[in-house]
């Protein structure tokens, strides 16, 4: 059954017809030729893994599946590289898997359509975590609190991504040391803030509010 050029045939079982078939005699009812088996061509199909924001193109083949496969052969799809079109975050983004091979007892039997196949996945924005520091303050009758640092954890590579914004208070007027100050409403700002998102949440510190003199 296996493919091959000038591979040999042979027929048995072949006998005359015809209106004068009776004045003539085959002298073999066998007979051979030779001729051709080419290779099946399969159709390749692949799924890639949706992955977290992390700064590359680099996808994950999640599946590989074939097209075109006869009976139990024995071939299968493996390799191959895949990558987004870019590394930024998107939904249904375009992957090209490129490499892709044929494998198994089989497989010398079929060749591939095409070794390069695209397929969409999502890319999702990775979470950043903000902090902040507070500056200390002489009581004012106020819990307002003035934002002295703004900083981020989590970030890829040299992103341009930095917190903005932001109102913080202290928990109470009252003056002391390392009172909590809660800050809300804090933002992400930069060239690649489209790939992140802030962890929900107020984001506290301490600082001092110190007593008066009178």
């Amino acid at each position: 059954k296996n493919i091959g050029g000038g591979k040999a045939v042979a027929a048995s079982g072949l006998s005359l017809s015809g209106a004068d078939m009776a004045n003539y005699v085959l002298t073999s009812g066998n007979a051979v030729t030779t001729a051709d088996i080419t290779a099946a061509l399969l159709t390749a199909g692949v799924t890639v893994q949706h992955k977290v924001y992390d700064g590359n193109s680099t996808a994950t083949i999640a599946t590989r599946s074939l097209s075109g496969v006869i009976g139990a052969d024995d071939v299968s799809l493996s390799g191959g590289l895949a990558a987004f079109e870019n590394k930024n975050v998107g939904s249904g983004k375009s992957v090209a898997v490129t490499g892709l091979v044929l494998s198994g007892a089989d497989m010398a039997n079929y060749g591939l359509a095409t070794h390069d196949v695209n397929t969409t996945a999502d890319i999702a924005a990775a979470t950043l975590t903000g902090s902040i520091t507070a500056n200390d303050k002489p009581y004012d009758g106020t819990t307002t609190a003035t934002i002295a640092t703004r900083n981020l954890s989590g970030l890829i590579g040299t992103d341009d991504v930095s917190l903005v914004g932001g109102v913080a208070a202290f928990a109470s007027k009252n003056a002391g040391p390392s009172k909590t100050v809660t800050a809300t409403g804090l933002s992400l700002s930069g060239v690649d803030q489209s790939n992140y998102t802030l962890a929900s949440g107020p984001v506290s510190t301490t600082a001092d509010i110190t007593a008066i003199a009178l």
